[in-house]
């Protein structure tokens, strides 16, 4: 299985079924939540190749300094289906926006170095982001250009998780590429 590109759109009115495969017999099923997220500055540099696990090992740091150094979070999340706007528009056809995609992650090690990363993440900068889930890696290259919204929660009860509660959101056409974990 390799790396997905970015679909190219028809420019007329007529489009074509993209090309798919389907096995009766042995079917291709994913299952996992969102496990990790990897956050790294807004203008850091794209990846080479984003499928390459020495890409990957030469800038996952928990402490480095240098602008391009990735961030690892471990976690549990979920990412619903993106929504968009539908307009109508003349002869009764549709349009649709661009879809905003929200993926939630709760991150259980409340740390105090992930406690303060957390507060740094209220700053409401964009920065870099890309999950994994189901044994892929989502984001590209370049990763999602994601805003974020960072929250501590505290329930009720004796025995209840103290959690770092982070909202990524990002818009796109499409849903994220993926390619199969490099650094699982």
């Amino acid at each position: 299985m390799s790396t997905n590109n970015v679909p190219v759109c028809p420019t007329g009115c007529v489009g074509v079924p993209a090309e798919n495969t389907y096995n009766f017999c042995t079917q291709t099923i994913v299952t996992g939540e969102v496990d990790h997220v990897f956050l790294s500055a807004g203008d850091a540099e794209c990846f080479t190749n984003w499928a390459l696990p020495g890409e990957w090992a030469v800038r996952i740091s928990e402490d480095s300094l240098d602008p391009d150094t990735i961030r690892r979070y471990r976690g549990k999340g979920t990412l619903p289906e993106g929504t968009q706007d539908e307009v109508e528009i003349s002869l009764c056809q549709k349009w649709y926006s661009e879809k905003t995609f929200v993926l939630s992650f709760e991150v259980e090690d409340v740390s105090d170095e992930n406690y303060e990363a957390m507060r740094t993440m209220e700053c409401n900068n964009l920065l870099k982001g890309w999950f994994s889930a189901g044994g892929y890696l989502f984001g590209g290259n370049c990763g999602l250009d994601v805003s974020i919204k960072a929250n501590y929660k505290i329930d009720a009860g004796c025995k209840t998780l103290h959690k770092i509660m982070l909202s990524f959101t990002w818009e796109s056409q499409f849903s994220p590429q993926r390619t199969p974990n490099p650094i699982a």
